[in-house]
């Protein structure tokens, strides 16, 4: 594939972050890198390198092949599909949000 993940499925706690590592072939160097959340058989962009970035979203590339996703500051809704996305080419990883443990006096 033209863009392949590290991980298929990733999870992490509410209020702590997750990194997705994401590669990519050669001739899509230059195009834009971008991480999506698949939803109604559409994947919308959350994160992207080549505008200001979402606050909890951050994308680096290493322009050998190689971009890491960082999302920080988790939330429960945070959890579903997401693209590593680079030109037309996608890759699903699935994102699961736990909840914290000091959580359980909520209910």
């Amino acid at each position: 594939p033209d863009v392949f993940v590290v991980s298929s499925s990733v999870s992490g706690h509410e209020g702590g972050d997750i990194s997705v590592q994401c590669l990519y072939s050669s001739r899509y160097q230059n195009e834009v890198k971008r991480w999506c959340r698949y939803k109604d058989r559409s994947c919308y962009t959350v994160g992207r390198t080549d505008t200001s970035q979402n606050s909890s979203v951050q994308i680096s590339d290493d322009e050998r092949g190689n971009f890491t996703v960082l999302m920080t500051g988790l939330r429960l809704t945070d959890s579903g599909w997401y693209c590593c996305s680079v030109g037309e080419a996608l890759n699903p990883v699935q994102l699961t949000v736990i909840t914290s443990e000091t959580d359980t006096e909520k209910d």
